[in-house]
């Protein structure tokens, strides 16, 4: 190999380094817009069953799958209402924890997988329920969005529990 190849292949290598520095700092800064805009107030409204506050972080038509079926746009957003209002009425109260295992993200979109769990308190007392998550956040006139939200309570047929949930308490969401 000659002197100007070496001295190519390192600048090709710092070159292509940088870049990817540079990539994985704009990511960084997109996902902690993300947490602010979206996962903050995503547990904020859950907890306290603020369904019009949940509903304006989802886009007008988001596509939400569940074990409980399929749910798009109004339809999804107006059971959110009922079933909020009906829980609220009930003197429920829930909080949720959740951490990302996976995040991919660009300026203007952003794939998301992580595991939660959902503690429900009511007359007959609390009780815990775990699961694991997909959502495709997207970047709408300016303001991030969720357009598609995926969660199973079961992986390749075994149930989510509290082992799998705790394997990344190190890294649960703090607010």
């Amino acid at each position: 190999m000659t002197m100007s190849s070496i001295r190519l292949l390192f600048l090709l290598f710092f070159t292509f380094t940088s870049i990817q520095l540079v990539a994985q700092d704009d990511a960084a800064k997109w996902q902690a817009e993300i947490d602010q805009e979206i996962w903050l107030p995503f547990t904020q409204a859950y907890q306290n069953f603020d369904g019009i506050a949940f509903n304006a972080l989802h886009s007008d038509d988001v596509l939400r799958v569940s074990p409980w079926g399929i749910r798009k746009g109004a339809d999804y957003k107006q059971s959110n209402l009922k079933g909020y209002r009906k829980n609220k009425a009930a003197g429920k109260k829930r909080e949720i924890f959740f951490w990302l295992e996976h995040r991919q993200t660009t300026s203007d979109l952003s794939y998301e997988v992580g595991y939660y769990k959902v503690s429900i308190s009511s007359k007959e007392g609390t009780r815990d329920h775990y699961a694991r998550f997909h959502v495709l956040i997207r970047k709408i006139d300016g303001q991030w969005k969720i357009v598609q939200d995926w969660d199973t309570n079961s992986i390749n047929g075994h149930k989510v529990t509290a082992e799998d949930f705790e394997k990344g308490a190190d890294r649960i969401l703090k607010f």
